[in-house]
């Protein structure tokens, strides 16, 4: 038990870290690998926690699927990388870190300490189903409109990394086959 815990630390501090990477990277490129790096911690936090159907989709939508897209995005923009700018905003962005950090700290402690009536959650009771029973249950009885716009937006952000790859100016160079066909064996005689 006492491993669990070091890891859930170990992947805890590895989102977190790439989290702050992501946004302060100055090159793209690097972004948005340090946004892979921080999915697959959250995968893996996931993973700790025994939610692998949810760890499972992590992987492969954000990290299989938007992560590559804005990847592939990025790298065919060929977006220049600028020199750092002249001011610095690392003492604004930490003091705006550790005012969020401390009001959530405090009011963690009333968050968490509340007694739940599950009750009133009928749909947690779903008979001994595992995690993917529960959550093709929920998805599909209640938020079926929900699942069908996501896989619209998807198709779209698909369907528009394709558009952005096609070139419409050069057209397809043709064959002159009436060229080809002229030529003769004659020009081989003269290697003999």
């Amino acid at each position: 038990m006492q491993i669990l815990t070091y890891l859930h630390f170990f992947f805890l501090a590895l989102l977190s870290i790439s989290s702050i990477l992501v946004v302060f990277s100055y090159n793209p490129v690097y972004s948005v690998l340090f946004l892979i790096l921080s999915f697959l911690s959250s995968a893996a936090i996931l993973f700790l926690f025994n939610v692998d159907f949810l760890a499972v989709l992590f992987i492969i939508i954000y990290v299989g699927a938007i992560a590559v897209l804005f990847l592939f995005v990025v790298m065919m923009l060929n977006i220049k990388v600028y020199s750092k700018p002249n001011f610095n905003l690392i003492p604004l962005y930490t003091f705006f870190s550790f005012c969020l950090s401390f009001n959530l700290f405090t009011n963690l402690e009333s968050i968490f300490s509340s007694e739940i009536n599950l009750t009133d959650y009928n749909f947690l009771f779903l008979d001994s189903l595992s995690n993917i029973d529960v959550f093709g249950q929920v998805l599909f009885n209640y938020f079926m409109v929900g699942v069908l716009l996501s896989g619209l937006i998807l198709l779209v952000a698909m369907l528009g990394a394709i558009i952005l790859t096609l070139n419409f100016k050069n057209p397809r160079k043709s064959e002159n086959s009436t060229r080809q066909l002229a030529r003769s064996d004659n020009i081989l005689s003269l290697f003999k």
